[in-house]
């Protein structure tokens, strides 16, 4: 694995996010880098509230991919993940077009990448809107028999600026996600086929654990998230019951039963499998009825 990394490609799928796009590139822009070539690739599909020519006029030298509207993260993120290989790229850099970095992100990040060459590593995620909550921390362990994991912190824990460091995590979130070209030589791209939305940067990481590939997470490389902007099926979103339930026959929420099947039976050990994947679901379900019970609360309480 080659010690220096000479040239990243940061790839963002977007689809009908332009305003939060433009911000993260022009972030991206103020970037300072030494010694090191960085590209960035946009995949859009099927935008139609004018990302393209926001890109053409505002960014042009953003190398842009053509989605159908049918390639959801997944195949979005392959689809820019091989056209770094082809323009031999190091390394690449998953980011969302729901987020944001400081200045000194990516130098940040690749300090840890000097430090672990050959690692796959994530960044620590936080709320955008203050005060600012860790939506994840890295993950100690999974905890299968009750579908659950050992986080660093619980999510939505309030932010401290002393945290720092660099932290083995079995799981990983493609929000700030930077993989060397070679891990994708020896375990594969992102599986678009059992996870066109959800779970495949879960998953690939998962992978890449059981092939003896470092996974860390940095706590020094911050990512803001808006995470009202989070798609169908997530437990703190404002939704109805029913929108919610709907979720889990849906193609491209984070709850659907199919992909989750999937995702558990492919990792969690087989006699625990209907088990967890049973609690799981309930926890969901939970989750998002105590979230609702919270919010009626805080109504109730403005009103008095």
């Amino acid at each position: 694995m080659k010690e220096s990394i000479n040239k990243l490609s940061v790839i963002i799928p977007t689809y009908n996010r332009k305003n939060y796009l433009s911000r993260l590139l022009a972030q991206l822009k103020k970037q300072v880098l030494n010694n090191v070539e960085m590209s960035i690739t946009a995949v859009v599909d099927g935008s139609s509230d004018g990302t393209l020519e926001m890109l053409e006029s505002e960014f042009p030298e953003v190398n842009i991919l053509h989605g159908n509207g049918q390639w959801w993260w997944t195949k979005s993120i392959n689809e820019g993940c091989k056209f770094a290989l082809k323009n031999r790229s190091d390394a690449v850099l998953l980011m969302n077009d729901d987020t944001e970095i400081r200045k000194n992100y990516i130098t940040t990040l690749l300090k840890s990448v000097k430090l672990h060459p050959g690692a796959v590593i994530g960044s620590l995620n936080i709320t955008k809107n203050k005060p600012h909550l860790m939506y994840f921390s890295g993950v100690k362990k999974i905890v299968w028999w009750k579908a659950g994991s050992d986080r660093y912190h619980k999510i939505f824990t309030p932010y401290s600026e002393n945290l720092t460091g660099l932290h083995k995590s079995i799981l990983l979130m493609g929000r700030g996600l930077y993989v060397p070209c070679p891990v994708f030589e020896k375990i594969g791209f992102f599986d678009e086929k059992a996870f066109p939305q959800y779970k495949a940067d879960l998953d690939f990481v998962l992978r890449a654990n059981k092939n003896n590939i470092q996974t860390l997470i940095s706590w020094d490389a911050v990512v803001y998230c808006h995470l009202g902007l989070t798609g169908r099926g997530a437990t703190y979103g404002t939704q109805s019951f029913f929108s919610f339930l709907a979720s889990f026959f849906c193609k491209n929420t984070y709850t659907n039963l199919i992909h989750s099947f999937r995702y558990y039976r492919r990792h969690c050990p087989f006699y625990l499998l209907p088990l967890s994947f049973v609690i799981d679901k309930l926890r969901l379900i939970y989750s998002f009825l105590s979230k609702r019970k919270q919010v009626r609360i805080a109504k109730e309480k403005s009103y008095q």
